[in-house]
Parts: structure tokens; sequence; C-alpha cells
């Protein structure tokens, strides 16, 4: 008796430059290997295909209907780039993928058939981390709104007799035409490391860390740079730091690095600016102030930084001037900003939100007052450690709207008040707000992650993820909310393990978080894990139910909530007046 014949979707991944991997750590690339195809068997397995075989750097696998196998193959992808995060450039994992719709033959660990070969063919003209598909495939899933396509061409593939008509599924990090290389030499990669102190002056190491934190904030708005955020800055400690960590694995050009002193009559900051691989110091020089003339020292500094860096550079970017009346209150607001950014618990943003109130009531014209006032209500929302989040939350919008009347170019302002309108359900407004924010500061990384939630509540959780991924890449060490928006925009397309792993990135888990890991848990059909994570999200909030969650989800289209609800429900959260199962 003779194969059957059946008509499946093709998937084929290959690893690039899985040779040169294997030549530089063998084991290591054999083990990262390992675990990649795992990870692909069980994704695989979640949206209904099967792997045919493996071998070596590749995978083969069929699936009965393309829309199964695009999502497995951006769930792969969104996986390897999630992975890659914790590796240097040259140790990270990219797979080509290619995808096709035809008549094969399955027989044991084989697949036969001009289809099959037709995929392998698709997989060799993707580009890294990319995923080429047939038209077939696109004219299949066409319909699926959250999926976007790139024409490539009708192709001649080797061995292959009718040229084929392929598309690129963009799954937003493909390297295409060394954009990624080129992008580096024009905004180079700074990294500020908090200003040192002595051990025996917290005080003193408190006020470089803030310092630190304000230097960042104005060198971000130089859009010939490209700036590591403030939580990322703060994650390390400069008596201790390797230099080879910023070059390798941030991909970092260049360093800052100083060293802060009291003298008898004010203080001292040493400050160095380092151009990488190579540890060369392109300038070393030392700034003596008091703290009443804080705002001045960190212009300077500043400036010496960018002109070094860039060279002719445009000063309108905008520096605070000397004469703003904020500058009599400096040491307070670098203070407020420090405690927002370093965010390591509810108490750290109550005191920052006291010294944003002075500042409002002493100084009721100064935008940035109002601007910090309302960054602090929302991350104290965005971190659910709000008593009452409806309130906060309008806090939060009433602040920045007073930024706003006072200074409309602040794209903090803008970005607060855009998240408050997701909750409010008014997305137009919410959308025209945050890309504003990332039109007037493109490399303010909580910007851009503030807008990935508008995306998320739009109903666009590939488009989210981009985003985030992004907003990762400039802020490694980013605060929770980050993973809490990555979970979402993956459980949200489908990739209920990428969820789980995004959601284990958060040093301490609330009960929001705990919510999307039940949900998680209940869609991959691990109920012992579900029912644990719903158990302690019932012994926080007893009387929760799944309408609860259904009300306070901010969707655009209410249909869009409903997979989060089922999961919630498989999960055994209850509907109301019901226990739980």
């Amino acid at each position: 008796m003779s194969p059957k014949r059946q008509r499946l979707v093709v998937m084929h991944c290959d690893i690039v430059e899985f040779s040169r991997l294997t030549s530089q750590d063998e084991d290591a690339t054999f083990h990262a290997v390992r675990e990649g195809f795992k990870r692909a068997a069980l994704v695989v397995s979640d949206h209904g295909g099967e792997v045919i075989n493996t071998a070596g750097d590749s995978l083969l696998a069929v699936f009965p209907t393309a829309l199964a196998a695009a999502r497995t193959a951006l769930g792969l992808q969104q996986y390897f780039a999630l992975t890659n995060r914790k590796l240097t450039e040259t140790e990270r994992l990219r797979a080509r993928i290619g995808i096709h719709q035809g008549t094969i033959v399955v027989q044991d660990d084989q697949a036969f058939g001009n289809d099959v070969n037709i995929a392998a063919r698709l997989q060799k003209i993707a580009p890294p981390a990319g995923i080429c598909i047939s038209k077939s495939v696109r004219d299949a899933i066409d319909k699926n709104l959250e999926f976007e396509f790139k024409s490539i061409g009708v192709r001649a593939l080797r061995h292959i007799a009718e040229p084929v008509s392929a598309f690129l599924l963009l799954s937003g990090h493909e390297v295409l035409d060394s954009t990624r290389e080129s992008t580096q030499e024009i905004r180079p990669r700074l990294l500020v490391l908090p200003f040192a102190a002595s051990t025996h002056d917290p005080a003193l190491g408190d006020l470089g860390e803030a310092l630190t934190v304000d230097l960042i904030g104005a060198l971000s708005r130089f859009r010939e740079l490209s700036v590591f955020a403030p939580h990322t800055a703060l994650s390390y400690d400069n008596r201790y730091f390797d230099q080879r960590l910023a070059e390798q694995q941030l991909n970092a050009r260049f360093m800052v690095n100083g060293a802060l002193r009291r003298r008898r009559d004010g203080l001292r900051l040493v400050i160095n600016l380092i151009e990488m691989p190579y540890g060369r110091y392109l300038w070393s020089e030392h700034c003596d102030f008091t703290e009443q003339n804080l705002a001045g020292a960190q212009d300077a500094i500043t400036r010496r930084i960018v002109t070094t860096l860039v060279g002719n550079i445009e000063h309108r970017a905008g520096l605070p001037p000397s004469e703003s009346p904020a500058c009599l209150d400096y040491d307070a607001i670098i203070r407020a900003r420090h405690l927002v950014y370093r965010m390591r618990g509810p108490a750290d943003i109550d005191q920052a939100k006291g010294l944003f109130e002075k500042l409002c009531k002493t100084h009721p014209a100064f935008a940035s007052a109002y601007s910090g006032l309302a960054l602090s209500h929302l991350a104290q929302f965005l971190m659910g450690w709000a008593s009452h989040p409806s309130r906060t939350l309008k806090q939060a919008a009433h602040a920045a709207q007073l930024a706003l009347e006072l200074d409309p170019a602040d794209s903090g302002a803008h970005a607060a008040f855009g998240v408050t309108q997701i909750w409010h359900r008014d997305h137009d407004r919410a959308m025209n707000h945050l890309d504003q924010a990332v039109l007037l500061n493109p490399n303010d990384s909580d910007v851009s992650a503030a807008r990935a939630l508008g995306l998320i509540f739009r109903g666009k959780p590939l488009a989210a993820f981009t985003a985030l991924e992004s907003a990762l890449e400039a802020n490694p060490f980013a605060p929770a909310w980050y993973f809490w928006g990555l979970a979402i925009s993956f459980y949200n397309s489908g990739q209920y393990r990428n969820a789980i792993d995004a959601l284990q990135c958060i040093p301490v888990l609330n009960r929001f978080h705990r919510r999307l890991l039940a949900a998680s848990y209940a869609q991959l059909g691990d109920t012992a894990k579900a029912i644990q994570e719903r158990d302690q999200v019932m012994a926080e909030v007893p009387a929760y139910s799944v309408e609860d969650s259904r009300e306070s989800q901010p969707y655009e289209h209410l249909a869009d909530v409903d997979p989060f609800i089922e999961g919630l429900v498989a999960a055994g959260v209850p509907a109301p007046g019901h226990n739980p199962t």
C-alpha cells in the first residue's frame, strides 16, 4: 500500500550561522539549540502541529492550517528574541523559518514532496530571525488582521521548477539589510553608570544616583544618541563594574562613569567618558560645585558629553535654562526623579509624590513638577501599589494635564496622560498622546513601553511586542510593568508559554500577574499550576470573580478580553456567586 498523500502546511526552521556558533563554543551552542528545539516541539504541539524530525540545526513540522503554522513561527521568533536578551551579540541564536502549503507524504520521521522542498527553500531566503511564506500561505491567513506582510517578489528557488511568489511575515525583529549595525553607527549606545560615592556616606551615594538619573534624562533628549534607561543604569555598581560587559552584553559603544566626593567648600565630581571595547578614555575631568548650583553643573556635564560624542549638535533640543525657577529646588527635583526610577517599593513612590507635591506648591508654573507627580501616580497604578486604583489614575491624569498646559512639549506628561486615557476607554486620545510622546523623545524607553500598552488594548499584540522589545533593548533591567505588558501581548497572540516566561522575569509577583499566569497555565492544560496561581489570587482577594477582570480590562473591542476570561474560567476562577471547583 502506497503512503497516503495529505494536504498540509509545512514549516522548515534552521539556525543561522550554526557552524560559526559551534566553532566558538560547541557545548553552549549544543545546549542552546537543544533547548530551543525542545521549546519548538511544545509550541508546535500547542498549535495543533506535529514535529516530523530535527537534524542538527534544522527542524521540520507540519500543521493542519496556515494560521497555526504562522502563529507557531511567530511564537518561536518571540522566544528566541526573549532568550537572546541575556546573551551577547555573538552568542545569540537566530532562526530562519520557511512556510508553504501543499500536498505531501508523511511516513515515520520523514516528509516527502515538492512542497516540502519549497518550504526549505523559502527558509533559505528568509532574513535572520525572519519568516518567509509562500503566497498560498499568505492568502490562507490574510483575513487575520494581526499579521503584517511584505512582498519580496516572485523568486526562483533552487531545484524548484516554477518560481514562487514569496512574502515576509513580519515579526518585528528580523534583521533586514544590516539595519541593526548601521543604526548603531549613526546613534551610538551610551551607558551612564551611577556616580560612585564612599560607602560611609549613603546620602552622597543617593545624590550620585539622583544626578545619574537626571543626566540620563537630559542626554536622552538628543536624537543623535541612544541612551540606556535609568532602571538599567541603577542596576549596576560603578565600583565593581566589568567594562567588557558594557560592550559585549549591552552592546554599548560608550560609557560614562564618575565618582562623587565631599570637599571642604562643596562637592567634586570626577567624570570619565570611555570608548568601548578598548576602555579608551576620551576625556576625564572634574567639576566642583555646591548643592545650590547642581543644575548648572549637570548642564555643563551634559553638553560636554554630547559635544564629544556627536560634534556639531543642535543644542535647541532643550536643556533647562539656568534661570528656571526650579533650579532653586534642583536637589529636590533630582531626588524625586531618582525615587521614581529606582522604584524599590511603594515607599519610594510615596516619598517621590511628597517631593513633587511640594514643588508644585512652591513653583506652580514649573511643568516638570506636575509631570513628575503624574509619573509617580502612574507608577503606583501600574505596579499594583495603589490602594484606590481609580482615584490614583484620576490624580495622574489631572497632574499630566496641568503639566501639558504649562509645557505642551513634555514627553513624560504626554505619555502619562495617554496611559490614563487607555483606562478611560478613550483609545484615540490615548494613542494621539502616546504617539506625540514618542515623537518628542524617542530615546525614553518608558515612553515607548507606555505606547505599547496602548497598542495592546487596541488589539495589536504583535506590534506591542515589537515596541516592548525595543524598549527592553534600551532598558534591560526594566520595571515589572514592562514584563506584564509583554506577557499580555504574548497571551493575546496565543503564545501562552512566552507569556509565562515574561511573567517569570518579574521578581515579586502581584495578584494581577498571577491572574495572567493562572490563565496561561490553564490554556496550556497545566491544571495543577493554574490552580496554584488561582488560589494565591483568591487568598488575597476572596471576593474576586472573572467579571471583575472583564470590567477592569480597558480593551477598545470588548471581544478582545474573551480569551483572558476563558483562561480564568478554565483555571477555576469563580463567576459571581459561585465558588471555584
